[in-house]
């Protein structure tokens, strides 16, 4: 017979599954989360994906007819999703916030990872108030931190779990499937096509450069009126002003699925990212590089990006990459080299992508990110003894109403046994002798 001790924890082991808890999935828009979770649903039998999503059966409906075989398990959440998880694993600061109150009640541990943006910013008040609160559970089993700068953040702040330095992101794995060189030629001067992509977050994307890619496309076109420009993102001719020359020279492509916009980079030459940190909001910043700009590198389109946090580690200046300052002068500046040096852009462009492949292949940054929730779930320790703790605090108060309410019970079965026994048999009193035996 198990001890009560062994019993408890044959319970919590009964609870086997494990959750990943998101705002925006099953968004197709969103292509690095698509690549990340259908990899642990393709690895973990019992992982199952809870949203929180708005609009959840529009965008689950997109989703179920591109990956029929993962729908069943991507649902949407609600407050019994977390009765049977042992553990969850969620990604951006805004959810693990969002979600802490419900882990608290479930007593789930949790891993997360803290990619810039989504409600993290350095030095932001709103932001810290939400990240010491996730720091200070005591269900929080590790951070994964995805550039440098975030790592010494947390180190600042004290964080006492363990945290995981894994540089740069998941991209989905059509990009390192069949990537041919760009269909372009740099034949001649007349086929250089240089793009912007980013999505709109704020009036006229100044966090992401874009007036200082506009007035560096206006000076281009004034020396190399044959270069063709493109925007991909949801801008339009109508954010800022445009000149007749500029606007003759410049494609709108709005939002494109992730297989268009592979097909669209491998068009292109050179993909320009000004982008500016603590512009959109207080500490906001982005990774370095920008997934777009990621892309666009596995596809062998050379990088013209900033890097004002100085967050590089792997690309060299000038051989595999370009940065320069997010100012049109200076994006004019290294762009014209690359113009009058075709052998240089196609170099940056195949050497860049050489990198890119490395750093981003998909082994590398998910085989990493699985085995720690592998051990999460198997190598840690006594982490049952946490949620067991805090189950049998939950339940304590009901079994003592119980036992009163059983030994009321009893009080009342010996005083109506007494009451009636003195009146009746000795076979009638071992009958209420036997009743109340089997109740102990």
């Amino acid at each position: 017979m198990m001890s009560s001790f062994q019993h408890y924890k044959q319970l919590d082991n009964d609870r086997h599954s494990v959750a990943v808890l998101d705002d925006f999935f099953p968004n197709l828009l969103t292509a690095f989360r698509v690549a990340e979770f259908n990899w642990y649903l393709e690895r973990f039998p019992r992982l199952t994906i809870y949203s929180t999503h708005p609009n959840f059966k529009t965008v689950h409906a997109a989703y179920a007819q591109c990956y029929p075989q993962h729908a069943d398990r991507v649902r949407p959440y609600n407050e019994s999703s977390l009765d049977d998880c042992a553990f969850a694993y969620m990604i951006f600061l805004n959810n693990a916030h969002h979600f802490l109150p419900a882990l608290n009640s479930h007593n789930v541990p949790f891993l997360m990872t803290l990619y810039p943006g989504g409600g993290f910013g350095l030095g932001d008040p709103e932001s810290d108030e939400k990240l010491d609160q996730v720091l200070g559970s005591p269900l929080l089993r590790g951070i994964i931190a995805t550039q440098s700068v975030t790592l010494d953040y947390l180190k600042a702040k004290g964080c006492t779990v363990p945290i995981h330095d894994i540089y740069g992101g998941v991209i989905n794995s059509i990009y390192f499937e069949g990537v041919t060189n760009n269909k372009q030629t740099l034949i001649n001067s007349s086929a250089i096509s240089i793009c912007f992509v980013a999505e709109r977050y704020m009036p006229q994307g100044a966090n992401k450069g874009y007036p200082q890619f506009i007035e560096a496309a206006k000076q281009l076109i004034q020396e190399f009126p044959y270069l063709h420009f493109s925007v991909v993102g949801s801008f339009d001719a109508d954010d800022i002003l445009l000149n007749n020359q500029l606007r003759d020279a410049i494609s709108f492509k709005g939002l494109l699925t992730t297989t268009n916009l592979k097909e669209f980079f491998l068009t292109q030459d050179i993909i320009i990212s000004p982008n500016r940190p603590f512009v959109l909001c207080p500490g906001n910043f982005d990774g370095f590089p920008t997934g777009c700009c990621v892309e666009a590198s596995l596809c062998g389109v050379a990088v013209v990006c900033s890097d004002e946090l100085k967050l590089n580690r792997y690309y060299t200046d000038g051989v595999d990459i370009v940065i320069c300052d997010p100012t049109p002068d200076s994006i004019v500046k290294a762009i014209g080299k690359l113009i009058h040096d075709p052998d240089l852009l196609m170099s940056i462009g195949a050497r860049g992508q050489g990198i890119s492949q490395k750093i981003f292949d998909q082994k590398r940054q998910l085989g990493q990110r699985s085995a720690l929730l592998i051990n999460a779930l198997n190598g840690n320790g006594t982490h049952w003894i946490t949620k067991l703790d805090g189950r049998i605090k939950t339940a304590e108060q009901p079994i003592a109403n119980q036992t009163n309410h059983i030994r009321s019970v009893d009080a009342e079965l010996v005083k109506f046994q007494n009451s009636i026994c003195g009146k009746c048999s000795t076979g009638l009193s071992r009958l209420f002798s036997i009743i109340r035996g089997k109740r102990t």
